[in-house]
């Protein structure tokens, strides 16, 4: 009995044995396998964070980049305004032209302009120039010789010459019907020369006043639209008078130079 039952004792204790040493292995195995997911949770976290990290790496760089250029590159790379389109100061204008008579019923006259202006500021300019005017009677001062048997004195403007100043108050800009948007400026002109009529030889000083409207359609270019009234003192028959000869005409502007630089980029 005793023999019998040692070999079923010792092979119960190997069983133990066995089963004791598979529930170790198997604990550290169970145990490690959240570890395993922890470490790749914490792969995923960093390859979401990855992208963050380099956008902020990225705009490090940048704001570092942007301060090491200084505080003047700084300004040239913000523009806040709309630059200029025609820079006015420090260029001179050369305006040809022409205009029509206005005021006077018994006699008309077309005139022919060239006027040279030095922009000393954006909105004072001087300048000097000369006139051409071809004078004829109308077909009312014919009706007032033919109808009443009078013959009224005439005085025809001829030739002038003038200085003058100009003060531009108003600039602005606004959009041609879709086509582009186009830069102008408001002026005022004072001056005054001497000019020769038909009334002698003699010249006779004159003062002028004015205003127009200039339309900068080029850079080099512009277009300006003015009112001008002559007023000059004529000799006739009976008395001195007070002539104003009004015209109102178009000035083509050729800039010199004709390009245009600005210092910061505003």
């Amino acid at each position: 009995m005793t023999v019998l039952q040692l070999p079923i004792i010792t092979s119960l204790i190997r069983c133990i044995g066995v089963v004791a040493v598979l529930t170790c292995w198997s604990q550290p195995a169970a145990a490690q396998a959240p570890a395993g997911d922890s470490e790749a949770g914490s792969s995923a976290e960093k390859a979401d964070a990855k992208p963050e990290d380099a956008d902020t790496a990225r705009r490090s760089t940048l704001t570092r980049e942007l301060a090491e250029k200084g505080e003047a590159d700084l300004q040239k790379s913000v523009r806040v305004f709309q630059q200029r389109y025609l820079v006015k100061a420090g260029r001179v204008e050369l305006a040809l032209g022409g205009g029509l008579s206005m005021a006077d019923s018994l006699v008309s006259h077309q005139a022919a302009d060239a006027t040279l202006l030095v922009h000393v500021s954006e909105r004072v300019a001087i300048g000097a120039g000369a006139s051409k005017w071809f004078g004829a009677t109308t077909a009312k001062f014919s009706q007032v010789e033919s109808n009443f048997g009078l013959f009224p004195e005439k005085s025809l403007l001829q030739a002038g010459g003038h200085g003058q100043v100009q003060l531009s108050p108003v600039v602005g800009k606004f959009s041609s019907f879709g086509l582009g948007v186009l830069q102008l400026d408001g002026y005022v002109l004072l001056g005054g020369g001497a000019l020769r009529t038909t009334r002698g030889e003699n010249l006779k000083p004159f003062g002028m006043v004015g205003a127009g409207v200039r339309i900068h359609s080029l850079r080099w270019l512009s277009l300006s639209f003015e009112l001008r009234d002559y007023i000059t003192s004529e000799k006739f028959i009976a008395e001195n008078r007070l002539l104003q000869h009004v015209f109102g005409g178009l000035q083509l502007g050729i800039w010199i130079p004709p390009s245009v630089s600005y210092r910061l980029a505003r």
